[in-house]
């Protein structure tokens, strides 16, 4: 899936006393539905060793990978 004139959700994020009540998804397909009047898309970047389970959550409403990168760091010291 190409990235061009697609709809970029930049946070998710949901307290974890309201976890697991829906408002995640509902925030999802709100935007997807926000998406489809024209765009082709809604994409989104997720830290896979988040430990919240938000992969699960994503693939739930119908989202699935399109592309995996991996991040290296090395921190400096002064």
């Amino acid at each position: 899936m190409s990235t061009d004139n697609c709809g970029y959700i930049g946070r998710l994020a949901v307290v974890p006393d309201s976890r697991g009540k829906g408002l995640a998804k509902f925030l999802l397909r709100d935007t997807f539905a926000h998406d489809a009047a024209g765009r082709t898309g809604t994409i989104l970047h997720v830290d896979t060793s988040n430990p919240t389970p938000a992969v699960p959550l994503y693939i739930s409403v119908g989202m699935h990978p399109d592309l995996t990168t991996n991040i290296w760091r090395r921190t400096l010291h002064p």
